[in-house]
């Protein structure tokens, strides 16, 4: 269960946590932050309050507002590396779904890093080491989204690694349609975001 404590922060404590900040308008808005901890956790309550990480694969470097009895602040830090809570978070907070993911990982070449991070319209810093997306025990091969382009006229297009290659000597980066499920999803914009015809349980 998670926790149900909740901060709403004034107008004037709003302009003055955002005050000097590297996003600006981070806080801009008023609606309640709502702790992303599990109900009784120890210490201080904590709310990620920017949703483009969201569309990051974690560990991200991002912004938290963190709270108790005695006041609040913002911090810029660094997630857990394996789902969207703090670094360091309480034991069995909120990385349950991550115990269902596959662990099988692999490692892209230098050149296809540098290559993915140029992609026009390229949404995402792209990362050299990549763990399998999908649910643990599925058939086939692992994958992983290695980098999104949107372009200006709303189209995108979808990079994946997909490992073993065909051959069974490694890798491969491959354009794939995304799954189209809007259901499954815990993310603002309610989408899946695993390839179509993924096996397993659409992606948190």
């Amino acid at each position: 269960m998670t926790c149900l404590a909740s901060l709403t922060l004034s107008l004037q404590e709003l302009l003055v946590l955002d005050a000097g900040r590297d996003i600006p308008g981070l806080l801009e808005d008023d609606s309640p932050h709502r702790c992303a901890l599990r109900g009784s956790h120890s210490g201080r309550h904590v709310a990620l309050v920017d949703p483009l990480a969201w569309d990051e694969e974690p560990p991200v470097l991002t912004h938290w507002l963190w709270w108790d009895a005695t006041g609040h602040c913002l911090t810029h830090s660094s997630s857990c590396s394996d789902c969207h809570l703090p670094e360091g978070h309480p034991e069995g907070s909120d990385c349950t779904q991550d115990s269902r993911r596959c662990t099988a990982t692999t490692t892209v070449t230098d050149t296809d890093r540098a290559m993915l991070e140029d992609l026009d319209d390229a949404v995402h810093q792209a990362e050299t080491d990549h763990r399998c997306q999908y649910q643990a025990g599925h058939e086939g091969p692992h994958v992983c989204l290695a980098q999104s382009q949107d372009r200006p006229d709303g189209t995108s297009t979808a990079w994946w690694v997909t490992w073993p290659s065909p051959d069974d000597t490694g890798y491969r980066l491959a354009v794939l349609p995304e799954c189209p499920a809007t259901a499954a999803r815990l993310n603002d914009d309610g989408l899946c975001l695993n390839p179509a015809g993924h096996p397993g349980d659409h992606r948190w």
